[in-house]
């Protein structure tokens, strides 16, 4: 089902891929200060080794999840980025299982079959009532006291300075432009709690540009 990687790392190494692919492939997290919030332990000291990659676009963080020994499946709404994951996999010696196509919405997946799941540039590109459905679909299908790691960007000069209608739910719609045609809802602090419906969140990173937020079944 999942594509295997060559070589296992070192089980900290290992959990320390999900630093390196949430900040955007740029850097690990520190040792087992990622997480201290709501007396749960740090990812990078949790045995994890199942993840799948929604919205796996190219298959960056598909890749970089199995070079650090995760089994990997992904999905994506494209044929054409199901293709891409592939690929990346593929040719770096990684065998994919499963990489499909599906609706973030719908995934297809039984339930609890994944130890975690990542939600980078996703979440943020569906109108809000679909983000708050997306976030149960990728909940059911990570096992209990799995997890759901998940970027968010808020609205910035560049989202802002692009031409968009914005409805009552505060959802950007692009209309011409570079973006013409794209959703996007940006994410303040009040905006996450919308989203997570009331369930309990750590917050792994916070900026201008957006946060991170991870949530635990």
């Amino acid at each position: 089902m999942y594509a295997q990687a060559a070589i296992k790392s070192n089980p900290l190494l290992r959990n320390g891929a999900y630093g390196i692919v949430m900040r955007g492939v740029q850097k690990c997290t520190r040792g087992c200060s990622s997480l201290r919030g709501r007396n749960r332990l740090p990812l990078c000291c949790i045995k994890l080794d199942t993840a799948t990659d929604a919205g796996c676009g190219c298959g960056a963080y598909a890749l970089k999840l199995a070079q650090n020994g995760f089994s990997v499946s992904g999905f994506d709404i494209s044929e054409q980025a199901v293709a891409l994951t592939k690929k990346a996999l593929a040719e770096n010696g990684y065998f994919s299982g499963e990489i499909k196509q599906a609706s973030i919405l719908s995934t297809g997946y039984p339930d609890e079959c994944f130890d975690a799941v990542i939600a980078r540039d996703v979440i943020d590109h569906l109108p809000i009532e679909q983000a708050i459905k997306a976030v149960s679909e990728l909940l059911r299908i990570v096992r209990p006291n799995g997890y759901v790691m998940i970027s968010l960007d808020d609205a910035d000069e560049e989202y802002n300075g692009e031409p968009h209608e914005c409805n009552e739910n505060g959802d950007y719609t692009f209309i011409s432009g570079k973006w013409k045609g794209m959703v996007f809802h940006p994410y303040s602090p009040s905006e996450i709690e919308k989203l997570t419906a009331g369930r309990e969140y750590d917050l792994l990173s916070h900026n201008e540009n957006g946060s991170i937020i991870v949530l635990k079944k």
